[in-house]
Parts: C-alpha cells; sequence; structure tokens
C-alpha cells in the first residue's frame, strides 16, 4: 500500500499541506476548528509525521519522553498510563524509557531523547545525584520532574511524604496502637527519609518513638528484603502492634511473610501500605493504604512540561495532598492486645 502523505491529509481536511504542518505544530495562527479537522483527517488515514525529519528541521515533534524506574511497578504503570492518555489529548505520542532502577539507563535514555529532539521530558528520577548528572543535557529543554528527587529550580509534580507516612501512623495510633514500626525502603532515597520523618512525627506528638527499619543501600532485591525482613519481624516475641510499609508492593512482601510465619493480619498485627495501587484493592487483600493520587500526578506533569512547550519556562511546583484509604488491614487494638 501507498504511504500516506501529507498531501492526502491536506486534501481530506480541505486544507493546503503547508496548513496542515502549521496546524500538527500547533501554531498560534491556525484557527482551533481547523487544526482539529487536520488532527481528525490525520486519525482516519493513521497519518504520523516523520518525528526525526520535524526534529532536524527544528520543528516540533509532538513526542514527549518519559522515565520512570520500574515500569514492572503498578504505581509507576499507572503514572506512565496517565501520561500518555494526557499526551494523546493533546496530541502528543509518548516515548517512555524504563532504567530498571539503573543509573546509566537512566543518563542514556535522556542522551537518546535529547538526540531525538523531543519536545519535552517527564522524569521521575532514580536520586538527586543523577539528576544532577542528566541535568546538563536538558538546558533549554522543557522537562518535568515526578516526585521528590531534583535539584533547585526544577519544575516538579509530587506528592507530600511527609504528610502521607504521618497520615498512616496517625491512623496506627487513633485505633490504639503504640508499638509501631516503619519498614521499607533504601536508606539513602530521600522519599523513604520524608515519609520516615512523618512517622517519626505521629508518633512523637503522642510521646512515643517506634522503629525504623530501611533497606541497606546495597540491598537490590528491595521485594526479597522486605519479605526477609518481615518474617524475622514476625518470628520475635512480642509482635509489634503495627506495620507501616514503605510502597503497597513493601505490604504485600509483608502480607506474604505474616502468611508464612503464622501471623494474621489485621488480628495480630495491623498494616498500612503506601501508594494505593490496583492490587491493594483486591478483595483478599483489601490493605489500608495512601494514596499519592498517581493518576492526577501524570496529567499534570504532561498539563505543566506543554506550558513549557508553548512558552511559560517558570518553574512550576505542585505539592499534592495524599490522601488515607481505609480498607481491612487495620482493627482497633484491644485492650492487653492479641496474646500469641
Amino acid at each position: 500500500m501507498r504511504r500516506t502523505t501529507i498531501r492526502d491529509v491536506a486534501a481530506l481536511a480541505g486544507v493546503s499541506p503547508a496548513t496542515v504542518s502549521r496546524a500538527l505544530d500547533d501554531r498560534p495562527e491556525i484557527r482551533p476548528e481547523t487544526r482539529e479537522r487536520v488532527r481528525e483527517a490525520c486519525r482516519q488515514l493513521g497519518y504520523v509525521p516523520n518525528a526525526a525529519a520535524k526534529g532536524l528541521a527544528g520543528q516540533a515533534t509532538h513526542v514527549l519522553g518519559v522515565v520512570v524506574p520500574d515500569v514492572s511497578n503498578p504505581y509507576f504503570a499507572g503514572i506512565a498510563n496517565a501520561i500518555e492518555e494526557t499526551a494523546a489529548e493533546n496530541g502528543y505520542r509518548v516515548l517512555l524509557s524504563n532504567s530498571l532502577q539503573e543509573e546509566e539507563r537512566e543518563l542514556q535514555a535522556i542522551e537518546n531523547f535529547v538526540a531525538r529532539r523531543i519536545d519535552g521530558v517527564v522524569i521521575s528520577a532514580l536520586s538527586r545525584e543523577t539528576q544532577a548528572r542528566h541535568a546538563p543535557l536538558l538546558e533549554g529543554m522543557p522537562c518535568v520532574y515526578l516526585g521528590v528527587n531534583h535539584g533547585e529550580g526544577c519544575s516538579y509534580v509530587a506528592a507530600d511524604n511527609e504528610r502521607g507516612a504521618w497520615l498512616a501512623a496517625r491512623h496506627l495510633l487513633d485505633l490504639g496502637h503504640r508499638d509501631l514500626v516503619f519498614l521499607g525502603g533504601h536508606a539513602d532515597s530521600l522519599t523513604r527519609v520524608q515519609r520516615a520523618a512523618g512517622f517519626r512525627r505521629a508518633l512523637e506528638e503522642q510521646g512515643l518513638t517506634g522503629r525504623v527499619l530501611p533497606a541497606p543501600t546495597d540491598a537490590r532485591d528491595m521485594r526479597q528484603w522486605a519479605y526477609d525482613q518481615a518474617l524475622e519481624l514476625f518470628r520475635r516475641r512480642p509482635l509489634p502492634h503495627a506495620i507501616a510499609a514503605f510502597s503497597d508492593m513493601t505490604a504485600l512482601k509483608i502480607l506474604e511473610a505474616a502468611e508464612e510465619a503464622g501471623v494474621r493480619v489485621p488480628e495480630d498485627v495491623s498494616l498500612v501500605g503506601y501508594d494505593n495501587i490496583e492490587y491493594a484493592a483486591l478483595p483478599r487483600i483489601h490493605l489500608t493504604t495512601v494514596s499519592q493520587h498517581k493518576l492526577r500526578q501524570g496529567r499534570l506533569a504532561v498539563e505543566r512540561v506543554l506550558r513549557q512547550i508553548r512558552g511559560d519556562r517558570e518553574a512550576a511546583a505542585e505539592l499534592i495532598e495524599p490522601e488515607l484509604i481505609v480498607r481491612s488491614t487495620c482493627i482497633p487494638r484491644t485492650e492487653g492486645g492479641t496474646s500469641l
């Protein structure tokens, strides 16, 4: 079959090829109804502009690059879906790169985006150190960060980690639990540091201390580490009253360890996760957790990077209020607690 050209699009839309080009570049002189007619013609014909050729010509490619640490994690998968959906609504395609928690992969992904002359990037950086390494590559390119791993003056969208962990710990305290454990997250993770701070603040308000158990910085398989740590915790007596997990994925491994050790959740130990991934709502899990409103984060990140593409380069910060989602893994502690 003959490849669809810009002339075919122009003929179907009833405009000139030059108008098609300007409409796809979101040029301000093109009326909204003409732009929509051109895009509808593109959809009908399956026409996709040659991004490489447009980039070499210094024109808009209508492509956004996205880097996340681990797309197998339902939290990042949810954000990526929201980003792609919002980008498509605005006439943009998305190139998704998975850094696999490796600094060099993250840097290589950004180098590839720059080489392709894409219009803007959304990045969930592995750390502030990796962000400092790739920042010079992105000079002048529209960019929005997800989360807290970025330097001063960057545009970002993030949920309030400290507030979210405070909500989780406060919920457990209100249920009468006093011996609380915060489990998970790499020791050098800024996200973990902020959540641990919120956990500690809630306990200090009650004159308590609690325990914080981070993973060592060299732990490669975080899920296995969480399982092993929880199993060790459950084999000791007395059991903690409750556990606040660094993430829902950590909480799922804690549940697995509890089953292995014969510990009942929530009858013996209450449990709160963090992220509100889809698995957390499944009937047999029904995990109490903290929502970071990941879909809203993804949508806001795209809206902010598009604003930069259109000329507004002022740094913008969006700090989203987290929400406690109460389900079935926490119950009030009876007087004297459960004895095993």
